[in-house]
């Protein structure tokens, strides 16, 4: 007897054929038979008549994993149908945690109400196994929080430090991560050189790794940024995934077209191969200080605010934003620290206050260095061009916001509750760029097989039982710029290995999901 038979769904597997009608059996956490089952017997019988059976989708690029200390933190993704979230990206990660990093651990366990008691990724994995989780979960080793967790100066790296930063790299791939990833515009990474990206790349490819890279510019040095990530991939011999592809500013616009051909044309030489992560949205989230000149932050981010004060740092503030061209009109505020701010532009509030747009960032930034904001600042062509690419992958680019956490960390973008449903809303039905099943390839065996997560992505005899039953016609995103705490609709069922999570549209209590580690 089987555990689960799905009757007559129509099956998208997952690779990009065309779909067919057919039944599937589960037994335990894996699928067992596809095919006619009428014979078959199972504990629970599901009539998929009508409705659309895919593998589970995988999220690739969210950020810390400081989320899944709460309760039901991934309903939000879990109803848009993901079933595995890949963290630890743009250069941050929950672990390992070197000892210079073990206050700015202690401040966000206070910030947000968790318990910090790890170092270690092997420890921080078995905590989350200790909790529960409501889905499948990996990560990336974030080469920002090995510098931090070592180095004194961000300038200057010794050669114990460095052989301090390859002992944690090494570790934490022996301890199951996927490979390392950067944030080269956030400091400290921003202050790194090549060479030292190359060194640590190398020892997540002696492990089977990738390295992820949010590049050091997206603007107007977009080209000169693929470049570096393409010599990083080729010295370090390694695959390489470009993080959340874009080109913004207006001046930018139209360049990524280029840029894919220039892909093409590295991954047709053979050997390491390139590929990208992108959300369907014109709009970025970042923090504030990602538009002030880099070396303010050259001294940490503890200094940043009483750097900030003078009037000649304004006035450089008020240089850098003319010569950057960066329009504050699209930058809105999502921070909630001071509520006249919140869901307001940041021109609006320097013409609230009578302040130039230099003093305006330096005011924010004093009040929390951490403020994010949401900038309108990407051509939708590019996104178009970028999301239909052959190895594009989608991701959320989220932070695992954690829904009934004591506290939050500002107000998340809309693409954490409906980026793989805006996907297929704009992609598929609405401008028809691509089929529902190379939609469901870029959300399921891509990144499955990119990323080395065995036996998932496919509908297959033998894979894990991670299958959302979808239906096509009620799909709809509900999240917004102004209302982005919004759950994603037209998920019937969802099962995480194997178990129901999702039934009848209502998520439950499951935490059948499993820490995937890398090589095992």
């Amino acid at each position: 007897m089987y555990d689960l038979i799905i009757k007559q769904a129509l099956i998208y597997d997952g690779t990009g054929a065309e779909p067919y009608v057919a039944d599937v059996a589960v037994e335990n956490d894996k699928i067992s038979k596809i095919g006619a089952l009428n014979n078959g017997s199972a504990r629970k019988t599901i009539d998929g008549k009508g409705l659309s059976l895919t593998p589970g989708f995988i999220d690739t690029h969210a950020s810390t994993g400081f989320g899944f200390f709460f309760p039901h933190a991934a309903d939000h993704k879990i109803y848009q149908g993901i079933t595995t979230e890949i963290f630890g990206n743009c250069g941050t990660s929950p672990a390992p945690i070197g000892s210079g990093l073990e206050n700015t651990m202690k401040r966000l366990a206070d910030e947000l109400g968790f318990t910090f008691d790890w170092h270690s990724l092997e420890e921080y994995f078995q905590r989350l196994e200790a909790i529960g989780l409501q889905f499948n979960v990996a990560t990336l080793t974030g080469h920002s929080t090995l510098r931090s967790g070592v180095l004194q100066d961000w300038n200057n790296v010794s050669e114990d430090e460095q052989d301090g930063m390859s002992k944690l790299m090494e570790q934490s791939m022996q301890d199951g991560s996927l490979g390392l990833s950067t944030g080269l515009i956030y400091a400290p990474g921003c202050f790194a050189d090549t060479s030292e990206i190359v060194h640590l790349a190398g020892i997540a490819a002696k492990y089977g790794g990738i390295y992820a890279s949010h590049m050091r510019d997206e603007r107007d040095k977009l080209e000169e940024a693929i470049e570096e990530t393409l010599e990083i991939g080729s010295k370090a011999g390694i695959d390489v995934l470009v993080s959340h592809l874009k080109s913004a500013e207006m001046r930018n616009y139209g360049k990524i077209p280029d840029v894919l051909r220039r892909l093409d044309a590295y991954n047709a030489q053979g050997g390491n191969q390139a590929k990208v992560d992108v959300y369907p949205y014109t709009a970025v989230s970042t923090k504030v200080r990602a538009f002030i000149p880099k070396h303010l932050l050259d001294q940490g981010i503890e200094q940043l605010a009483g750097r900030l004060k003078s009037d000649a740092v304004i006035a450089e503030i008020d240089r850098y934003i003319i010569d950057k061209d960066f329009d504050l009109s699209q930058m809105l505020i999502i921070s909630n620290e001071e509520p006249s701010w919140e869901g307001k532009t940041v021109r609006q509030i320097a013409n609230e206050n009578g302040w130039t747009e230099g003093r305006t960032l330096t005011e924010l930034l004093s009040a929390n260095t951490e403020m994010w904001m949401v900038y309108h600042c990407i051509d939708e062509k590019d996104i178009d061009a970028a999301v239909t690419w052959h190895n594009s992958m989608i991701c959320t680019d989220s932070w695992s916001h954690p829904i009934n956490a004591p506290n939050r960390i500002g107000v998340p973008h809309p693409r954490s509750y409906g980026a793989f449903t805006q996907f297929i809303v704009d992609y598929v039905q609405r401008k028809k760029l691509i089929t529902f099943q190379e939609a469901v390839r870029k959300m399921t065996s891509l990144p499955a097989s990119y990323f080395g997560l065995e036996k998932r992505g496919l509908i297959e005899p033998g894979y894990y039982a991670d299958l959302v039953l979808f239906n096509q016609e009620a799909i709809k995103v509900n999240a917004t710029y102004t209302n982005p705490c919004e759950l994603s609709e037209g998920v019937e069922h969802l099962w995480i290995n194997g178990q129901h999570t999702i039934e009848g549209g209502a998520i439950n209590e499951s935490t059948s999901g499993r820490v995937l580690r890398h090589g095992r």
